[in-house]
């Protein structure tokens, strides 16, 4: 396994990647084991951070699947597939969770335009860009973490394989009735706790979702607090969005990165997870607070819109149509909710593991294409 700098385990693609990892040291994934994981340090000094991810690491990688007696080379995120080497000896994967930023686009949304990934990329971004564009065109087989991903990697890379293979989660650990965990310290007893997870990337659509809870009535926004969870995309994005909540008297706690620990029980005890988001490769916030039994509202876009029910999509052209949502959510109990646990077994683990292993050996066998 192979990627870029050590992420953190708490950011999106950390986790993942160590979920990854985890998940093929237990030996599940039938047929396969972890040879090693190639990665670096990060490191804040830009001269050192270019050397080491355009030239020290890809050779590194490069070196590695030369000499060791391994058989394939799975790169973790799409944002490392300038790691493939040209010609490599051996078949070489890639997880692919999203192409927003490989190939941004916009979105009108309401008459409102959303932009879906970097719009303006500096030089060095841009250079970046091409090498990850290069990198996946190399690839043997892309694994997608939804069919939306999927459909976007076949119109970009029609001649790579590409399968659909939604990632998981440890399902049992998110289950209150079997890993109950205790009440966070930062939620409120005397208001609902409402969760936002994830970054303040323009797709996520934060400033729509706050001017909507803004429009609510006094003595609604009095009965809620909303708990910010997830590492900022920049200092300058919270201020804005803490600034923009004062201004609408809605209740924010930023509570910023935390370890999974944290996490599962903030789902646990959540009376709702919104998420208004108009793109997402797969939209993992969303599953995870299913698993915690913990209700859901969510845009009807994709690819979140996939994990759920009808009844828990909101139009994410109907400003109204959340209000109404959330009030109506208000007004409810905080229950544990066995209908979003039920849905989200399909992320296991354990189902996970046997397709992917079937994949890769598809892969061997010549299969896919």
């Amino acid at each position: 396994m192979a990627r870029g700098g050590a992420l953190s385990a708490k950011s999106g693609l950390g986790g993942t990647h160590t979920r990854f990892l985890d998940l093929l040291k237990s030996g599940n994934v039938e047929g396969f084991h972890c040879a090693g994981s190639l990665e670096y340090a990060l490191t804040s000094n830009p001269l050192k951070k270019g050397f080491l991810r355009w030239f020290s690491h890809p050779k590194k990688v490069r070196k590695a699947i030369s000499q060791q007696k391994i058989d394939l080379l799975h790169i973790t995120d799409q944002e490392q597939a300038h790691l493939i080497p040209q010609n490599a000896n051996i078949p070489v994967s890639v997880y692919v969770h999203d192409l927003f930023h490989i190939f941004p686009t916009t979105m009108n949304i309401d008459g409102e335009v959303i932009e879906i990934g970097d719009q303006n990329p500096g030089f060095l971004r841009k250079r970046d860009l091409r090498n990850l564009r290069t990198g996946l065109s190399r690839a043997n087989l892309l694994l997608c973490n939804s069919e939306s991903t999927k459909t976007q990697v076949e119109q970009n890379f029609p001649n790579i394989p590409a399968i659909a293979l939604p990632f998981s989660i440890d399902i049992q650990r998110y289950n209150p009735q079997i890993n109950a965990l205790p009440f966070p310290d930062w939620f409120d007893k005397s208001c609902q706790n409402m969760l936002l997870v994830g970054s303040e990337e323009p797709r996520k659509r934060i400033p729509f979702l706050i001017r909507t809870l803004g429009s609510l009535s006094d003595e609604e926004k009095s009965k809620f607090i909303i708990h910010k969870i997830g590492f900022e995309s920049s200092p300058k994005s919270r201020e804005k969005v803490e600034q923009l909540a004062r201004e609408h008297a809605v209740q924010l706690n930023w509570i910023g990165g935390v370890d999974e620990h944290d996490l599962i029980a903030s789902y646990q005890h959540a009376n709702a997870l919104l998420f208004p988001s108009a793109a997402e490769g797969f939209g993992l916030p969303v599953v995870e607070a299913m698993a915690a039994g913990t209700m859901v509202l969510a845009s009807d876009l994709p690819a979140h819109n996939m994990h759920l029910r009808e009844e828990f999509l909101v139009s994410a052209e109907n400003p109204d149509a959340w209000k109404e949502a959330i009030s109506r959510q208000l007004s409810e109990p905080r229950d544990v909710s066995e209908l979003m646990i039920k849905d989200a077994q399909r992320y296991s683990d354990d189902y996970f593991c046997k397709q992917l292993s079937e994949a890769w050996k598809q892969l061997f066998e010549n299969k896919i294409r």
